[in-house]
């Protein structure tokens, strides 16, 4: 099995509004966030850093809900906000929220899950550089419209820019990022960057395994209580 990853990129909010965003999602799917010392391998394990003035958040492994969870904080921080996902290592995608809406998505290789895909299908999701430009502060088009690319896959892949650190394939999404200024929140080893804050994300879905000994801090929008006290 290949690579997953699930990653929110928040534009314009600090870590600290953008962790209360989160909060409020997460208790409004029967869950909650609160910071927490977790190691990586932890089933709640996300991370959340801040960069000049943009946000990322890395959700855990097990979280499948990062399209839902983009669009509520693109609503709630009323401002654009990425949904990035590699999927088993085949390839990196987006949708671009703001206000709740899809406003761009980019998939390089739209036919993935499917073979009986439209043209007008395939065209949806071609991304779009120009709107990134308008809604991104800082990014020029030229700067990122060479990654909005479809892969052939005939042919070998290639650098999208020079100075760039990976060809067309799934890790090509820190490339990109970092040319929309979101921190990627892992080191090389997979545990948060030390500008980065951990916490521990649950849901309905995903719950809350214990963690014994760990200092927590409860966050706006979740449960006024440790999640160890059920008093």
């Amino acid at each position: 099995m290949g690579m997953f990853l699930a990653i929110s990129g928040i534009i314009g909010k600090p870590q600290a509004a953008v962790a209360e965003s989160l909060g409020r999602y997460a208790q409004s799917v029967g869950g909650g966030l609160q910071q927490q010392l977790l190691s990586n391998n932890h089933k709640n394990f996300s991370v959340i850093e801040q960069d000049n003035n943009n946000t990322s958040i890395f959700y855990p492994d097990d979280f499948l809900n990062w399209d839902e969870a983009s669009a509520f904080l693109s609503q709630d921080l009323n401002t654009p906000v990425f949904s990035f996902h590699i999927h088993d290592s085949d390839l990196w995608m987006y949708i671009l929220y703001y206000k709740g809406e899809i406003i761009d998505q980019f998939n390089p290789v739209p036919g993935y899950w499917s073979d009986d895909i439209t043209d007008e299908e395939k065209a949806a999701w071609k991304g779009n550089a120009a709107i990134i430009e308008q809604y991104v502060p800082g990014v020029q088009k030229e700067s990122i419209e060479k990654y909005l690319v479809s892969w052939e896959t005939d042919t070998e892949p290639v650098q999208a820019y020079a100075g760039d650190t990976f060809v067309q394939e799934d890790w090509q999404l820190l490339d990109f990022m970092k040319k929309l200024q979101l921190p990627y929140p892992l080191d090389d080893d997979g545990n948060a960057r030390a500008t980065g804050n951990v916490y521990a994300l649950w849901t309905e879905d995903i719950l809350l395994e214990p963690q014994k000994d760990a200092a927590t801090a409860t966050l706006s929008g979740t449960s006024s209580k440790p999640w160890w006290k059920f008093w």
